[in-house]
């Protein structure tokens, strides 16, 4: 889950820290450094007196370190850009924060109601399991972390340039630091991502934006020239260690999550979509037999229905479970029409009609998983999802 939604971020930005380290490692001559330099040094040698060289030499020489150190000051528009990008972050999470922190039902104010299932979205992933951090007692929402990441970056983009420092070395640790904050957001922001589409199977446009600030400021930073060029060992050494680092922690935060919170999770979503309270209390009730799953209420679009005519060509069974939201929402996106062609397979127990064994038969990896033409594929799926497999199965009949 984690590697598939996070893999083009942790290629592209391992791959801009090994450039970085060959760089470091590679020397250049004095005279690639400084080729103006090296020229005036051979023009004055050649055509002036020997007793009038050393201060045209030196002042050329002179000269040209400066331009060249101010070359190297990073361009402060990018800062301006940080700076600016990291404050919308801090705005938006502060925000969100403070409405689930002190307002009642602030998510649902600004989320709307459950009625309509893409405004809902929004709702049920910044009130889910992953939306709060637990330290010992405390609760506290996972925005307020993003608040205090996009505010110390904002500071450490502004501080340089308000105080109009050149290359020096606090100015240099303030670059590295940058890059590795940056870093690190970008790195938990993939992950987060990865989680929204792979695991809670919604959407989120607070998350989307907070997400898309993270990953293109930490590659704005990277390949803007943030790293001081006499200090790329410690900034790639710094980048690596907050990459390595935030995935080992974001590892650790998905499994903190027990299959008891998910559960309560999805009885609420369950809820959210209209079910009445009677079908969500028997989900919750392990000891009665024979719960039917949720009815499929919507209509299916001509596009669904053609799916459905595939599907049923292709043998296609949806192994599920009654108490499943992912395979609630699956049914509704097919609709009823379409989904009558589908073997439906319940995997609980204690659902009606209950194909546990067989679950457990063909290995079952989680709940929904599609068996089409024989072959397994896990998942919520969308529309083109599902017209791109029946593609490839008809091709391999």
């Amino acid at each position: 889950m984690y590697i598939k939604g996070s893999a083009p971020f942790m290629l592209a930005i391992i791959s801009l820290m090994a450039q970085e380290s060959l760089a470091f490692q590679t020397p250049q001559s004095p005279h690639a450094l400084f080729p103006v330099a090296s020229s005036a040094i051979r023009s004055k040698i050649k055509h002036s007196a020997p007793t009038r060289v050393s201060m045209p030499l030196y002042s050329a020489i002179d000269e040209h370190n400066e331009r060249s150190v101010n070359a190297d000051i990073w361009n402060p528009s990018i800062r301006n850009v940080i700076t600016g990008m990291s404050a919308v972050g801090a705005l938006e999470t502060g925000y969100l924060s403070y409405v689930k922190l002190f307002v009642p039902d602030g998510i649902k104010n600004i989320c709307g109601d459950a009625s309509s299932s893409t405004i809902s979205s929004c709702g049920s992933v910044l009130n889910s399991p992953y939306a709060n951090i637990q330290l010992g007692e405390t609760v506290l929402p996972l925005t307020l972390f993003g608040f205090a990441a996009y505010s110390t970056l904002t500071a450490l983009s502004l501080i340089p340039t308000i105080s109009g420092e050149n290359e020096s070395e606090s100015n240099e640790n303030n670059r590295i630091a940058i890059l590795g904050l940056t870093t690190a957001m970008a790195t938990f922001s993939s992950f987060l991502i990865s989680l929204l589409f792979n695991t809670l199977h919604q959407s989120c446009p607070y998350c989307l934006l907070s997400a898309g600030l993270s990953i293109s400021m930490g590659f704005l930073a990277w390949i803007s020239g943030a790293l001081p060029m006499n200090r790329r060992k410690d900034g790639v050494k710094l980048g690596l260690g907050s990459f390595l680092t935030t995935t080992v922690a974001s590892l650790a935060f998905f499994l903190s999550v027990d299959e008891v919170a998910m559960q309560a999770y999805s009885n609420d979503i369950m809820q959210a979509n209209g079910l009445t309270n009677s079908v969500v209390a028997s989900a919750k009730d392990e000891q009665k037999k024979d719960i039917p799953a949720p009815p499929v209420t919507a209509t299916s679009s001509q596009r669904a229905l053609d799916i459905g005519d595939d599907l049923k060509n292709l043998n296609a069974k949806m192994f599920g479970a009654y108490w499943c939201s992912h395979c609630y929402e699956q049914k509704q996106r097919l609709g009823k029409e379409a989904f009558v062609n589908v073997q439906y397979m319940e995997c609980s127990k204690e659902g009606l009609n209950s194909k546990a064994d067989m679950c457990k038969e063909r290995k079952v990896p989680g709940y929904p998983t599609w068996e089409i033409n024989g072959n397994l594929y896990p998942g919520d799926m969308y529309l083109d999802e599902l017209e791109d497999i029946i593609k490839n199965e008809r091709k391999s009949i």
